[in-house]
């Protein structure tokens, strides 16, 4: 079978790799779409340091099973499936203290490949973050899974009313997903501030129900406070990965806010927040990483019952040898995600 596999920066070759048979408690899914996401694009454009390279990558996928290993009863061949490419071992001390996204085996235990014509699910996801997908669901929608999940996440411990002031700050792929979501959890209005004009068209097209701010003419905080009767935001969710962005969220925050710093920033990146307005406004900062088995659930419940459909996001489409093409596509600034179809 064909693989993308990544050499080094900005450089990709097609390599044919041997389609093994899956192990006890494995799948071997054959990708019927692959999409592209910012850790991906990061790892293209200057490395990854949990992706040492050549390596094969991709991880935000669906398809359908050509074989099982041993032990496997939930699934058979023939199976549509949607899945993420996590799971917690269960046993870790974050495991068993409720804080899955943190297990000590969740990073190295992670599935890449995903950019291939065929690829294996190991067996510790198989037994908890692989779905079968229903028809109803699309390859396309089906493949947000993890995105989606990711966002639900951060989304868990927030106090959401419908009047509640939202304000997104980035409206890329994630920034776009959190609208989508705050519209799915009954937010009236939520805010979303970017400066793509591709993207802003497509925020107002998708019909959100909320402000579509463009920070090249207007003033975030001024529009949140217009939105908020002067106090603020109730929530403002960081979704750049700048750290002029991170540093600027608290401002936009009412008193008694909260601050969900989802968009990470490299490692060694210091950031530094106005003390006395944390402090003596009780502003709240949250960093969410990752999910949870609790939030792929969700995330598979949202898309089955098409009460999210992410599927507008996707830009285009490309084969698996103009892979090269997509990322290059979006270093250009153009599009949101990109199906990779093997």
């Amino acid at each position: 079978m064909k693989a993308a596999v990544l050499v080094a920066p900005r450089a990709l070759e097609i390599h044919d790799v041997l389609e093994v048979e899956p192990q006890p408690g494995e799948l071997l899914v054959r990708v019927r779409v692959a999409l592209t996401d910012g850790t991906d694009l990061k790892a293209y454009r200057r490395g990854h340091p949990k992706m040492p390279m050549p390596t094969r990558f991709g991880h935000e996928f669906s398809g359908d099973v050509i074989a099982v290993g041993s032990g496997v009863t939930k699934f058979q061949p023939g199976d549509a499936i949607a899945c993420v490419h996590t799971a917690p071992c269960g046993v870790c001390y974050w495991c068993h203290a409720a804080q899955e996204e943190l297990c000590s085996r969740l990073m190295r235990t992670m599935m890449l490949g995903a950019y291939a014509e065929a690829v294996i699910i190991p067996a510790h996801i198989v037994a908890r973050n692989v779905y079968r997908k229903p028809e109803s669901l699309s390859y396309e929608a089906a493949a947000f899974l993890e995105p989606l999940a990711c966002v639900l996440h951060a989304w868990e411990p927030l106090q959401i009313r419908p009047e509640s002031c939202v304000a997104i700050m980035g409206n890329g792929g994630f920034g776009l997903l959190h609208a989508m979501v705050a519209k799915a959890l009954g937010v009236i209005e939520p805010i979303l501030i970017g400066r793509n004009p591709q993207r802003l068209e497509l925020a107002r097209s998708l019909q959100l129900g909320g402000r579509i701010v463009d920070t090249k003419i207007d003033d975030p905080l001024a529009v949140i406070r217009e939105c908020s009767e002067g106090r603020g935001a109730d929530i403002v969710i960081e979704c750049t990965g700048a750290r002029e962005i991170w540093e600027r969220t608290p401002s936009l925050a009412r008193r008694g806010g909260t601050v969900v710093l989802f968009g990470g920033l490299p490692t060694g990146d210091v950031v530094s927040f106005d003390a006395q307005r944390l402090h003596y406004d009780e502003i709240t900062l949250r960093s969410p990483f990752h999910l949870t088995p609790r939030s792929v659930k969700r995330a598979f419940e949202l898309l089955s019952t098409r009460a999210i459909d992410p599927t507008p996001l996707i830009s285009s489409r490309r084969s698996l040898s103009e892979l090269d093409e997509a990322f290059q596509e979006l270093l250009d600034g153009k599009g949101v995600k990109i199906a990779i179809v093997p």
